[in-house]
């Protein structure tokens, strides 16, 4: 599947934008980074497999049993940007994958995700609004023992979650 061109991703992707936000960039990231607590450790380990690959990371699925993890910078051919390389991890086994079997592996990613994405929608009706930051929450600590109530009661769970104070 081809995307159209889109302008506002044109802009953002041009060699001007990109120098421009280098800077604050790198300031948010670091300030993420060295953030205390379980929103620190999570952006951290988010990061942690980055820094093994030569090659930044273009593309990830995780699963239970294997993390696959493809490199960039991405190749565009036709319109559809492909991975220029692949690592399968199992435990702490890694297996590289050759580009061309990575285009093919890529593919059926996304075809899966769009998949079970629309198998669980299901109909359900959905919102999607226009991608934007998030606003600071109100009142962080809050919304996240709300969200973690919500989990629990998904869950049928009295127990704290793992990590809680």
């Amino acid at each position: 599947m081809t995307r159209k061109p889109d302008p506002i991703v044109e802009i953002v992707e041009s060699a001007r934008f990109q120098q421009a936000v280098v800077g604050p960039m790198v300031d948010a990231f670091v300030r993420r980074l060295r953030a205390p607590g379980a929103d620190g450790a999570t952006s951290r380990a988010f990061l942690l497999d980055w820094l093994y690959l030569q090659r930044p990371m273009f593309e990830r699925f995780r699963g239970h049993r294997f993390n696959v993890q493809f490199e960039g910078p991405p190749l565009a051919v036709d319109g559809e940007e492909f991975a220029i390389g692949c690592l399968i991890q199992r435990e702490i086994e890694w297996a590289r994958i050759n580009p061309g079997k990575a285009v093919a592996l890529l593919r059926r990613l996304r075809a899966a995700v769009d998949t079970e994405v629309d198998n669980w929608m299901g109909g359900q009706p959905m919102s999607f609004l226009p991608a934007t930051p998030q606003r600071p929450f109100p009142d962080r600590a809050a919304a996240d023992a709300e969200v973690a109530r919500i989990i629990r009661d998904v869950l049928g769970s009295a127990g704290n979650p793992e990590g809680d104070a």
